[in-house]
């Protein structure tokens, strides 16, 4: 279980406390939810009575409902007398099929996707399920019942902020289950998945899959990273050559298309864009429809927003999942013809081009930026900043212009300003990179600041900086590798 110690520690805790306890797990699909519940109550709470059911995507409540009452079948062996309507009938079962067998035990009630058990919420599930905690659950002081979904905008709106629905402030626990970071990454493929490769390898594994578990167990360490992504995406029947599809339309629904028209307006553009840039490359206005949008595809951790320094507005949007990042770059501009007609193996002839080159820096600040506790670890200032974001300056008769696309800010007016490089060997700093480096530091002097400031200039790369006459002309604060942010 790397990377979930924690969360483990929280679902022991509350199976250990004498009080019922209402839990909450969300993120992004394929992230493992499911799989540290199951793995919590079979590994370490056999004591248990565990019931779980899951959500069926697409089918309608009803069938749902009657699904939900064979699973109380499945797991108690108990069957109803009388024909069950409604989903209040439903879970009135429950609660008693839970007071014949319970003895002094704890009870957990695992309910996964719940999103997909009533979407519309017109068949009463939510009503019936607050009426089932609120009026038995809460009395026995026996109870565990963890809600799981992927779609975290629907548990947010129903469950978290819903002010006048019945389980509206009864949450004890939140666990926002999020994809394993970079040095988890690491940990994952060498240690479970018997990889042997080098820091800069497991980067680019993760410039594709992402931290997401499933995405990351399906590698098979007999072949090369190139060779997993060939087998994996670019071949028409691998097993994540529709996941982008799927996870949209699973999430999204009808909405999916629009969405899907968001993130490849985001993926092309490595600085980012404001939701009024968004809504124009759109066609449409900026207003609740885009609003809504963003805040849906940030909540499923597919884009994140990045606030510019010293400003209230001005948040501007970048791809998050790195997945998806590739996936809109590299796969989604083929056809199904054009995918089963590629040279194969496909992506071995590309990963050497200059564009997937260019892509992967791309994508190296994209990894940075996410992985930002990483980087305040590696700086010994974990808990010193106050933000992080970027900062622009669009230019005029005096200066050109300039963009600082990753920056840090700590107590007490000091900043980093993190110039990200993603090469084979050591980056060596040539003149031209040194004069645009200046000019973007002494614009950011400037036009951003006022008052003292301490401005701390680092270099993070794959293999460290040559240290040639304009390395040493720069007052470079510190030269980070990969190999000390995942070590």
């Amino acid at each position: 279980m790397i990377g979930r110690v924690k969360e483990l520690e929280i679902l022991s805790n509350a199976c250990e406390s004498d009080a019922s306890k209402l839990i909450a797990v969300y993120g992004r699909r394929r992230i493992g939810k499911t799989y540290l519940i199951n793995h919590m109550f079979s590994q370490y709470k056999r004591d248990c009575i565990f019931f779980r059911f899951t959500g069926s995507y697409m089918l309608d409540s009803s069938i749902q409902k009657d699904n939900f009452i064979e699973a109380i079948y499945d797991w108690f062996k108990s069957e109803p007398i009388n024909t069950i309507e409604n989903w209040m009938g439903a879970f009135n079962f429950l609660k008693r099929t839970i007071q014949e067998r319970q003895n002094n035990q704890k009870v957990v009630l695992f309910l996964d996707e719940i999103p997909w058990i009533d979407k519309k919420n017109n068949s009463g599930f939510i009503g019936a399920l607050g009426h089932f905690w609120n009026e038995f659950a809460l009395n026995n002081k026996n109870i565990v019942l963890i809600l799981c979904g992927s779609n975290s905008s629907w548990i947010k709106n129903k469950i978290f902020e819903d002010s006048s629905g019945p389980l509206y402030q009864r949450l004890d626990i939140k666990i926002h289950l999020k994809p394993f970071d970079l040095k988890e990454t690491k940990e994952y493929l060498l240690s479970e998945k018997k990889f042997n490769i080098d820091d800069k390898t497991v980067a680019e594994a993760y410039m594709v899959f992402g931290g997401v578990a499933k995405y990351l167990s399906l590698l098979d360490s007999s072949k090369t990273i190139a060779q997993n992504i060939d087998e994996l995406i670019f071949n028409i029947d691998g097993h994540l050559n529709k996941e982008y599809s799927e996870v949209l339309k699973s999430l999204f629904d009808t909405k999916a298309s629009y969405y899907a028209s968001i993130i490849q307006i985001l993926s092309s553009k490595q600085s980012g864009l404001t939701q009024t840039e968004i809504a124009k490359a759109l066609g449409e206005k900026s207003g609740s429809k885009i609003k809504d949008a963003i805040e849906e595809l940030s909540e499923a951790g597919f884009i994140v927003g990045l606030s510019k320094l010293n400003s209230k507005i001005n948040a501007k949007y970048i791809i998050s999942d790195l997945f998806v990042l590739f996936y809109n770059k590299w796969v989604g501009k083929f056809s199904k013809n054009e995918l089963i007609s590629l040279q194969k193996p496909y992506f071995n002839t590309i990963v050497n081009s200059q564009s997937y080159a260019v892509w992967s820096g791309f994508a190296f600040e994209i990894l940075c930026i996410t992985n930002i506790d990483l980087y305040l670890q590696t700086r010994m200032t974990k808990g010193l900043a106050k933000s992080y974001g970027y900062w622009s300056f669009t230019g005029n008769e005096e200066d050109n212009g300039a963009q600082i696309d990753f920056i840090v800010e700590y107590e007490n007016s000091v900043y980093d300003i993190v110039e990200c490089k993603f090469y084979n060997k050591e980056f060596v700093i040539s003149k031209d990179y040194k004069d645009n480096l200046v000019h973007k530091i002494e614009s950011f002097k400037k036009y951003a600041l006022k008052g003292k400031y301490d401005i701390k200039l680092i270099m993070l790369t794959s293999y460290g900086c040559d240290k040639n006459i304009h390395y040493n002309s720069l007052n470079i604060t510190q030269d980070i590798t990969l190999k000390e942010i995942i070590k």
